[in-house]
């Protein structure tokens, strides 16, 4: 089964990527594919870009990876936007636990880019006002 699966490897600040991955936990159980690089305040950018550039490598099976990192501009979007061009890879920010949810379930039936722009949108779908979703506004 591993060999269809679209490798998904997400990259944070701090431990927000462990906290994801046990949230996937919950869900799913364990995923097949799905990795995390987090980003601490001591480490040496240029050590973690390659850790990068390996884990990018070690999920490609050929049809790219995607990558899913928590800020725009941060140091993980990045060190993912400096890969782009070398590696198979597409990278979306702003990732929260449904955007990795919807991934892990959609990854087996579109390509890379197709499930890119897939998280984007079950990422925003999930963002709503409770209030005004429940009716009480």
């Amino acid at each position: 089964r591993g060999i269809d699966l679209t490798g998904i490897l997400l990259l944070t600040h701090g431990q927000f990527c462990e906290g994801i991955i046990e949230g996937v936990k919950m869900f799913m159980g364990e995923a097949e594919k799905l990795e995390c690089l987090k980003l601490c305040a001591d480490d040496d950018v240029m050590i973690y870009r390659n850790q990068v550039a390996d884990h990018i490598k070690k999920l490609d099976d050929g049809d790219g990876v995607l990558i899913l990192t928590d800020l725009m501009g941060g140091s993980p979007y990045n060190v993912a936007a400096s890969w782009l061009i070398q590696l198979s890879a597409e990278c979306v920010t702003g990732v929260n636990l449904p955007m990795v949810l919807e991934a892990l379930q959609a990854r087996e039936d579109m390509p890379v880019q197709e499930l890119a722009e897939h998280c984007i949108k079950a990422a925003t779908d999930g963002i709503v006002n409770v209030r005004r979703h429940l009716g009480l506004s």
